[in-house]
């Protein structure tokens, strides 16, 4: 059984009304010539012309729907631009850090060390202890209070046996790190975007 005769069986069968009007159709557009063998008694002649005609329209049919182009679904596709750079991260990389707003509430330099202060963190409802370098840039006392933005989600890291859970954002760095704060007072907790 050919492909085209398999589509014809299988539209017989599921849509047997509509075989009909095509038959139907068929007795119409062709009907001269099938009238006239059915009235010359040519039965042969009669089914041939029937079949053919029938056949016709079914694989016009079958042609038609096949080439209807298919309803495709439109999906919004986030493709990068061009591949990342040596040294540039991706989107997906970025979406990864958590950046938090966390309010300063002790601040004591670490032992042995200019540099390093230990800053204890409310960061919402949770207390937070980071270690950070900016010793030479303000005392401790100046820190306390202050609104600062942290890296919530970096992984824990000992600094001179210090733990630290997260890292503080400042600009410029060297002897003269400028602290980012948010520009009004805002909850600690808050996440930047």
């Amino acid at each position: 059984m050919t492909e085209i005769q398999f589509y014809i069986l299988a539209f017989i069968i599921t849509h047997p009304f509509a075989f009909m009007l095509l038959v139907a159709w068929s007795f119409l557009a062709k009907g001269a010539a099938l009238l006239r063998a059915f009235e010359r008694k040519e039965k042969g002649w009669f089914v041939a012309l029937l079949l053919i005609n029938t056949v016709g329209i079914l694989e016009i049919y079958y042609l038609y729907t096949k080439r209807k182009p298919k309803a495709v679904a439109h999906k919004e596709v986030v493709k990068e631009v061009a591949p990342a750079k040596d040294g540039e991260i991706t989107y997906d990389d970025f979406a990864k850090v958590e950046l938090k707003v966390a309010k300063i509430k002790e601040a004591v330099r670490v032992e042995k060390s200019e540099k390093l202060i230990k800053l204890q963190l409310e960061v919402g409802e949770e207390e937070r202890q980071i270690v950070a370098g900016i010793g030479k840039a303000y005392t401790p006392e100046d820190l306390i209070g202050k609104e600062i933005i942290i890296v919530a989600n970096l992984a824990p890291k000992a600094l001179m046996g210090v733990e630290s859970h997260g890292m503080l954002l400042a600009a410029g760095g060297g002897e003269n790190p400028v602290l980012l704060t948010p520009e009004k007072e805002i909850a600690s907790g808050a996440k930047v975007k």
